[in-house]
């Protein structure tokens, strides 16, 4: 999104591509400790991560363990705390509630169901395709369906009609109103994404008869 110019930040051009990352610190300045060569380190959000190397100040780095998986490690600054706190931040959850959510195989999804499980919660992870199933079933995941107009009907099936009050979307288009067809009256759809392409669309019955609301959250703010 930051590429084709739709994404909300945009930085001044001429620029370097990468929003986050890691890294190993290949030189420390004069009078900086704590950094040793070699150190890896979560680089700022930001910083043009699509880089060989990065000029940054040692004050905005993060010390990580050496031995772990740099591509875990990547994704630190953005994937899990979007999981978490769109968990927490909109609806008060009790452990044994359930939450739906679609684009489950992303980066987000997967971490988003293993805080759920952590807190104790259920979810329902709705994926684009049948090969996804699998993988995502695989993560912990109590629900794996793939989407589609039905998908309010299967979903009532496989959690035996549970309520749902929160609704995670990052893929737009029909798919927001598919998820908002699973929730229980009175309940948000959260959006943090557009994979489709597409504006997010409810229906007037979803909206003006049964309260579903559409949220959006964007972790930037928190970094602004």
């Amino acid at each position: 999104l930051t590429l084709t110019g739709d994404y909300g930040i945009l930085p001044e051009l001429p620029a370097v591509g990468g929003n986050e990352g890691v890294g190993r610190v290949a030189e420390a300045g004069d009078g900086v400790s704590g950094l040793d060569q070699g150190q890896t380190v979560l680089l700022p959000v930001g910083s043009g991560t699509w880089s060989s190397h990065v000029l940054a100040e040692a004050k905005d780095l993060v010390p990580l363990p050496n031995d772990a998986d740099p591509k875990q490690l990547s994704m630190m600054t953005i994937n899990p705390p979007t999981a978490l706190l769109m968990l927490q931040e909109f609806v008060d959850l009790k452990e044994g509630d359930w939450v739906i959510q679609n684009a489950a195989n992303s980066g987000v999804g997967g971490y988003l169901i293993r805080l759920a499980a952590q807190k104790g919660l259920h979810t329902v992870n709705v994926v684009r395709r049948e090969s996804a199933v699998a993988g995502v079933a695989a993560q912990g995941g109590d629900v794996t369906l793939v989407d589609g107009p039905d998908l309010h009907k299967r979903v009532k099936e496989a959690t035996g009609g549970a309520d749902i009050r929160l609704g995670i979307d990052a893929v737009g288009g029909d798919a927001t109103d598919h998820l908002a067809n699973c929730l229980t009256a009175g309940s948000p759809v959260v959006n943090y994404g557009m994979m489709s392409g597409q504006p997010c669309q409810m229906s007037p019955a979803n909206v003006v008869f049964r309260d579903i609301s559409l949220r959006g959250f964007w972790l930037s703010r928190g970094f602004s």
